[in-house]
């Protein structure tokens, strides 16, 4: 049997613990809010009627108009409380620090537990590490690398608030870019080259100089001619033949997008 890069949700333990929570935290990359959400998730919770919180993170990333398009928009899709933030920059975390104090107040209880959810890399366990003020929930890059979440574990927050970490939520994303670049490790990908084409093309509908800037290379508007320059740039090539190597201008391309060093995002539906 092939080894997990790394640990999904069990889907069954999952519904059982949203059997017993309060409210939940769905984290969504907001370059691709919808790219990186879990329908099977929501439909799940609402079924439930526990509390969401949709969490907009990394809006370090996006243009300020761009963030209030796609809270607007959120809001009136899933009629959620959606909360804007940049994890890493610390931007928006006292604002959902506040609304975890809403619930409890509003629920009335002793004590209130919560969930964190969402598809990897949209930066659940840094907002857990803020919230609890504590760098024990460890982060990583990459999939498939050092500090992806391999089990459901429960933290406090305050006295009166727990919350409880999940590994990542992947198998309804809708995107195909998404699903398979937060699904696997760079290295471990099925021809990059193919992915990292449909980044460029996606980069290059907003604006080309985005991607002629990062690289310093003029782009032609073939991605495949691209990844060959970007190659030949960086001294990729094959001994023998003495092709570039598209595969790692491919990865590097890959990486950069889930850092946030090469600027991507979506436009909000009109509708």
């Amino acid at each position: 049997m092939k080894k997990k890069e790394f640990t999904l949700a069990d889907w069954k333990k999952l519904t059982d613990i949203l059997n017993k929570i309060d409210f939940i935290i769905i984290v969504v990359d907001s370059r691709n809010p919808l790219g990186t959400f879990s329908k099977r998730l929501w439909k799940t919770i609402r079924k439930k009627g526990i509390t969401p919180i949709i969490v907009l993170n990394k809006i370090d990333l996006i243009p300020s108009k761009i963030v209030f398009q796609w809270k607007n928009f959120l809001e009136k899709k899933y009629n959620a409380k959606v909360i804007a933030t940049s994890a890493t920059k610390r931007m928006g975390t006292l604002k959902l620090r506040k609304q975890l104090r809403n619930i409890l107040r509003k629920k009335e209880k002793q004590k209130i537990i919560g969930l964190v959810a969402g598809v990897p890399k949209t930066g659940k366990s840094t907002i857990i590490n803020i919230l609890r003020g504590k760098h024990s929930a460890t982060t990583s890059l990459y999939p498939g690398t050092h500090g992806y979440t391999k089990s459901f574990t429960l933290y406090r927050i305050e006295s009166k608030i727990y919350i409880i970490d999940t590994p990542g939520v992947v198998p309804d994303v809708p995107d195909e870019i998404e699903r398979k670049i937060r699904l696997h490790s760079p290295e471990k990908l099925t021809k990059p080259e193919k992915l990292a084409a449909k980044i460029i093309e996606r980069i290059t509908e907003i604006d080309e100089k985005i991607i002629e800037k990062t690289y310093k290379l003029k782009f032609d508007g073939d991605p495949y001619t691209f990844l060959e320059k970007l190659a030949e740039k960086r001294g990729w090539i094959e001994k023998t033949s003495r092709d570039p190597i598209i595969e790692e201008s491919a990865k590097t391309i890959i990486r950069d997008y889930l850092s946030g060093k090469l600027p991507l995002y979506m436009i909000p539906p009109s509708n």
